[in-house]
């Protein structure tokens, strides 16, 4: 595992799964998240899966992540759990 700082603290990450991300996806429609909420859930469920002792809700983990920078640490992130949050959750980027 890659250990991460966000904020002021340090957090071990690695590669989600395809059944992380269908439960995430779920979860964004269930409760109607915007995909700037949604960046934030998918990013602190990888943080509470590898990291089990985390707690903190996603309004409490928004209230930590930094702007400065957030691009990226979007990147870092994204290449650790294996998502690219330019292209869009879920999505390869290709064009139809």
């Amino acid at each position: 595992m890659i250990k991460v700082m966000i904020g002021s603290k340090e957090y071990q990450l690695d590669s989600l799964t395809s059944q992380d991300l269908k439960e995430l996806e779920a979860k964004k429609a269930a409760d109607k998240l915007t995909d700037y909420d949604y960046t934030h859930a998918v990013i602190l469920h990888a943080v509470k899966k590898f990291n089990p002792e985390e707690k903190m809700s996603l309004s409490d983990f928004m209230g930590i992540f930094p702007l400065k920078g957030i691009e990226e640490k979007l990147i870092e992130i994204g290449d650790i759990i294996g998502l690219d949050f330019k292209a869009g959750i879920g999505k390869t980027g290709e064009k139809k």
